[in-house]
């Protein structure tokens, strides 16, 4: 029975999601000046910040203030039916009663007019769900354009005694195709299913890997610096289905990989 599972779940490992990074200067490489990420607006109380980063160069730092609430945000456009994935990444610091961070993010119709989406409204603008950590997290979810939605107003908000250091942010349209060997040339993924090591070969630019669950909950990440091939431990994780994300310097390539204990 364990086999039959195992070789419907490979079947679904030929389908690669390829998507294409909506937001501009996602990862904060890019500054008008120190206070102003470029195209980000607004972008409130922010700060260039290389010391805290996960990636690259810089990061955006920015600072919450004591009775008032700060923003960071870019408009996306967006075709309306549409799955998208969205995930950027956090680490928070905090005094007192401060809140730390949220998403607050919502769909706009073409009058510029907010859409209340009751599927996704509940995700984006939560009234309970404050991002704290004094490490490295993903807030990472996969969301459908409502039919009437031309713009994705993306919004952080970082609240009064926290500080928020933003990094990596990711909207992308979420393309299935077949072809994943045209799509890149050589580049493989062994063995499959895994026990205890993941190899990845043939990489161009590599930037960033991490493992998640099916719920979308990171559970293995590192940086790299363009490695060509690269070796992930995976014998501590439980066996079955996980998506391992692939970040070069101009994509972002997600397949899924079974562990398997045998």
């Amino acid at each position: 029975m364990k086999r039959a599972i195992f070789f419907v779940l490979l079947l679904a490992l030929e389908l690669t999601l390829i998507s294409q990074n909506l937001v501009e200067n996602p990862g904060f490489e890019t500054w008008e000046k120190t206070t102003k990420p470029t195209p980000w607006s607004p972008a409130e109380s922010c700060q260039k910040d290389s010391v805290n980063i996960l990636n690259g160069n810089y990061s955006c730092k920015q600072t919450g203030s004591v009775g008032d609430t700060k923003s960071l945000a870019q408009k996306l456009t967006v075709t309306p039916g549409k799955k998208y994935m969205f995930s950027l990444f956090y680490k928070t610091v905090t005094t007192g009663n401060g809140h730390g961070c949220r998403i607050w993010c919502n769909w706009i119709d073409s009058t510029d007019i907010d859409i209340d989406d009751p599927l996704t409204k509940p995700i984006l603008q939560s009234t309970t769900n404050y991002l704290k950590s004094d490490l490295w997290q993903q807030f990472f979810v996969d969301i459908t354009a409502p039919a009437n939605a031309n713009y994705f107003y993306l919004e952080v908000r970082t609240y009064q005694y926290s500080i928020a250091y933003w990094d990596d942010f990711v909207f992308a349209e979420n393309v299935a195709t077949y072809d994943s060997e045209e799509k890149f040339p050589g580049m493989m993924i062994y063995p499959n299913p895994a026990r205890d090591y993941l190899t990845i070969s043939n990489i161009q630019n590599l930037q960033y890997i991490d493992i998640q669950g099916i719920t979308g909950i990171s559970l293995w990440s590192s940086k790299f610096s363009g490695e060509q091939t690269v070796t992930i431990p995976v014998s501590g994780l439980d066996e079955g289905l996980y998506i391992i994300r692939i970040r070069t310097s101009d994509k972002l390539i997600t397949r899924k990989f079974i562990k398997n204990s045998n």
